[in-house]
C-alpha cells in the first residue's frame, strides 16, 4: 500500500503521525511525505534560504528514522498557506498522480495553526483533478488535540523511534518542549483510548 503523509511543516509528521507511518513502513508498506511549506518562520533570525537548509535537512534526518522511502518540499510561504490554496494544490498534485495514495494523513481541520488548517482545503482542490479514486484519509493532531475522534494507533512498540525522529528535528526544539507535549498526549491517548502505554488517535476525513 502506498500511504502518503502530508506535512504543512517540518515536524508535524513526526509529531502527528510518526508512529504509524514507522508501523506502515515495518509492514511493507511505501510511504513518502510531502512538506507544504518548509517553516522558515521557524528560524526566523535566518535567511529565508538558510532556514530552509537547516529544516528540509533535519525532516529527511527523521524521515530515515520513520523509515519514508521519499519526501518533497514544496516551499509554500510558512504561515500563510491559506492564501495560496490553489498554488499548493497545483505543486501537490503531480506528487499526487505519482504516488496513488491508498491512505493519506493530514492535520485535523480544526488544529490550532493556520497552516494546518490550510492543508484540508489544498487536499480537497488537489485530489478535485488528480485522476484516481479517492484514498482514505486520516487526520492527526498537533497544536490541537482532536475533541472526537474515530480511529486509533497502539504505538507503543516504535515510541522511541518516534521520540527520535522528533530530536533529528532540533532546531525547533529550543522554544518548545515538543517532546514533553508528545510523549504527554501520546500517553494520555493510549491509556483512555486503547489501553495501551502510547498510542495515535485520527479523524476520518471524507470529501
Amino acid at each position: 500500500m502506498n500511504v502518503l503523509v502530508i506535512a504543512p511543516h517540518p515536524d508535524d509528521e513526526t509529531i502527528g503521525c510518526g508512529g504509524s507511518l514507522c508501523l506502515h513502513a515495518q509492514n511493507g508498506d511505501r510511504v513518502t511525505a510531502v512538506f507544504l511549506t518548509s517553516g522558515e518562520l521557524g528560524l526566523k533570525k535566518l535567511p529565508r534560504a538558510e532556514a530552509w537548509r537547516i529544516r528540509e535537512s533535519e525532516a529527511r534526518a527523521a524521515g530515515k528514522i520513520l523509515g519514508l522511502a521519499e519526501l518533497s518540499f514544496l516551499r509554500q510561504p510558512d504561515w500563510m498557506l491559506g492564501d495560496q490554496i490553489a498554488a499548493a494544490a497545483a505543486a501537490l498534485r503531480p506528487i499526487l498522480k505519482r504516488e496513488m495514495p491508498a491512505l493519506i494523513y493530514l492535520p485535523h481541520p480544526a488544529d490550532g495553526h493556520p497552516d494546518h488548517q490550510a492543508t484540508w482545503p489544498v487536499l480537497r482542490l488537489g485530489l478535485k483533478r488528480s485522476g484516481f479514486a479517492t484514498p482514505k484519509l486520516r487526520a492527526y493532531e498537533v497544536w490541537t488535540p482532536l475533541a472526537q475522534f474515530d480511529g486509533v494507533q497502539d504505538i507503543s512498540a516504535v515510541m522511541s523511534r518516534k521520540l527520535r525522529a522528533l530530536r533529528a528535528h532540533r532546531s525547533q526544539l529550543n522554544d518548545f518542549d515538543y517532546e514533553r507535549a508528545l510523549r504527554g498526549l501520546n500517553k494520555y491517548r493510549g491509556a483512555l483510548a486503547i489501553k495501551s502505554r502510547y498510542a495515535e488517535v485520527f479523524q476520518n476525513l471524507y470529501i
